[in-house]
């Protein structure tokens, strides 16, 4: 089965509707009330799970194996850290809200501009339901910080990495013992950063690599984060 070339045009009008429906989303998320917005915010997190679960399944029904698929990358975490900023509150909800906006949707954002389910056409089924649940996993966060669920700053820079450390722990030890590479932390993916992180680190010093890209990336959000907060605030004045 022939998959589809990056950056061909069926993928950059998939990758445009992104910052449309963002866009759209901006301005119909501030007409609702905050429990109309709170129910839409639940309903499309737990939309990323149904979508995860019959994805996995038709896979597993078309002869995969189950273990390839258990939800321990990243951007499957994602499902459940927005899970729990939907339905949790206080500083349970805001924790995970800013995990999902600084760690989560950047690398769903990633994902959907280089991904790695291009073995399949455009239009196949899975390609397009993968298309449809990161999207999500940019969605909901965004929705979530112009809901103002949690509060972005420079001192919860660290937020990130508790959570990363936390999740990849446990998952390095599963991956050595069913032999699995989920969060890529036994190989790096292939045409990847951190193929190329591994090509002068080597492994597994390519993980240091991801810490310190981790902190990079984190600091032009958090900067972007405090100028639009700023930007707020002086509108509000």
């Amino acid at each position: 089965m022939n998959g589809f070339e990056l950056f061909c045009p069926g993928h950059l009008i998939i990758i445009g509707l992104l910052p449309a429906v963002l866009t759209a989303l901006y301005f119909v998320i501030n007409k609702l009330s905050d429990k109309s917005s709170s129910v839409v915010i639940k309903a499309l997190s737990v939309a990323v799970l149904l979508g995860e679960t019959i994805q996995d399944i038709l896979l597993t029904v078309e002869g995969g194996n189950f273990l390839n698929y258990l939800p321990l990358h990243l951007c499957n975490l994602g499902i459940f850290v927005n899970l729990a900023a939907a339905f949790g509150k206080g500083k349970v909800r805001s924790f995970f809200a800013e995990v999902s906006l600084t760690l989560i949707a950047p690398g769903a954002v990633f994902a959907i501009i280089t991904p790695d389910w291009n073995y399949r056409p455009l239009l196949n089924w899975l390609p397009l339901m993968c298309f449809f649940t990161h999207m999500l996993l940019v969605i909901i966060p965004f929705l979530m910080y112009v809901r103002e669920y949690f509060n972005p700053s420079f001192r919860h820079f660290h937020y990130a990495f508790v959570f990363l450390i936390a999740a990849a722990v446990p998952i390095y030890i599963l991956d050595k013992a069913i032999n699995r590479n989920y969060m890529y932390l036994i190989l790096p993916a292939s045409d990847s950063p951190l193929d190329w992180l591994e090509s002068f680190m080597g492994n597994p010093g390519y993980l240091i690599g991801v810490l310190i890209m981790l902190a990079m990336i984190l600091t032009v959000i958090y900067a972007l984060l405090w100028l639009i907060g700023r930007l707020r605030n002086k509108d509000n004045i």
